[in-house]
């Protein structure tokens, strides 16, 4: 946000997403003023240019209408560098505030699929989505991830992707990688270039952000062999963006799902990650449905299945 007009228009794209809107607006010294309204209560927003940048403050007594305000505001302007970019784009040259995040999971997980999503945000949108609280999705329990997955698909309608990659399937693509003498990065690159890709032909966009897993160049070639120009960062705790955030809260619902329909279909449970539970569980499914099914509801090049021969 280089300008007060970029910013007034930012925050009333991100009021009008939590059904608020503005009621009055005028100049006044070194800034504007706008009037916010629930169509009930009103409040002022003041936004100032200064030498440190846009601040925004919200004036009147405390209410409940204040608080949602403010949340608004601090988010659109929280965390961002002294260049105005937001978390992992700190000194990225001629950042347009339009961006893509992507993230996975199951990756540490023997039971359920591998998921990569990825979010496209803009200013107004990364706003909306902070304030209706998303976060790195392993600070939230799984409730809330199911919670506030439908919010995110709302908010961000037509820029966001999916990608599902079933026990059966990855274990192929394991292997196969492994024949190429290649590696879990590079599996995991060409699925995180494979979510970004699939936002990118949704809607245009110059950047985007990866949690730093391996290097760059393997997401990066992936992308550019399909002919698309991105700069692409990858930042280790990529998930304080809140578009990694996002991506992250989808990623983890998908997983869940299929956690439990998988739980429903063989009548058992499939503990999350790799411990001495999961191995018991991988010995229970076995026992039950043979050594041959494993394949389809869990990561084989994990221990734990070493464990059962």
């Amino acid at each position: 946000m280089n300008s007060l007009e970029e910013t007034r228009a930012a925050l009333q794209q991100a009021l009008a997403l939590e059904e608020l809107s503005v009621a009055d607006e005028r100049v006044i010294p070194y800034g504007l003023q706008i009037v916010v309204t629930d169509n009930r209560h009103k409040t002022a927003v003041n936004i100032y240019s200064g030498k440190k940048g846009i601040s925004i403050t919200v004036g009147g007594a405390a209410s409940p209408l204040k608080d949602r305000v403010e949340k608004i505001a601090n988010d659109l302007v929280f965390g961002r560098a002294a260049d105005g970019n937001p978390p992992g784009f700190e000194g990225v040259p001629d950042f347009d505030n339009r961006w893509i995040g992507s993230d996975e999971s199951g990756k540490g997980d023997f039971f359920g699929p591998l998921v990569i999503a990825a979010v496209m945000v803009d200013v107004a949108t990364a706003a909306a989505l902070s304030a209706s609280g998303v976060r790195d999705s392993k600070l939230l329990s799984d409730e809330k991830v199911k919670a506030l997955a439908p919010r995110i698909r709302e908010i961000c309608n037509g820029r966001f992707a999916q990608v599902e990659i079933t026990p059966a399937k990855y274990n192929v693509l394991y292997q196969r990688f492994r024949a190429e003498g290649k590696n879990l990065n590079h599996l995991l690159a060409w699925a995180h270039a494979s979510a970004i890709e699939e936002v990118l032909t949704l809607a245009p966009c110059r950047f985007a952000l990866v949690d730093k897993f391996a290097d760059e160049s393997l997401i990066r070639s992936r992308l550019f062999v399909k002919g698309r120009e991105i700069t692409l960062v990858q930042a280790p705790k990529a998930e304080k963006n809140v578009a990694v955030a996002a991506a992250s809260i989808l990623a983890r619902e998908r997983f869940l799902h299929w956690i439990e329909l998988f739980r429903e279909q063989y009548k058992m449970d499939f503990p999350k990650g790799a411990s001495a539970a999961v191995t018991d569980a991988a010995r229970t499914f076995a026992q039950r449905y043979g050594k041959n099914c494993l394949s389809n509801v869990a990561k084989l090049h994990f221990k734990t299945a070493d464990e059962l021969y």
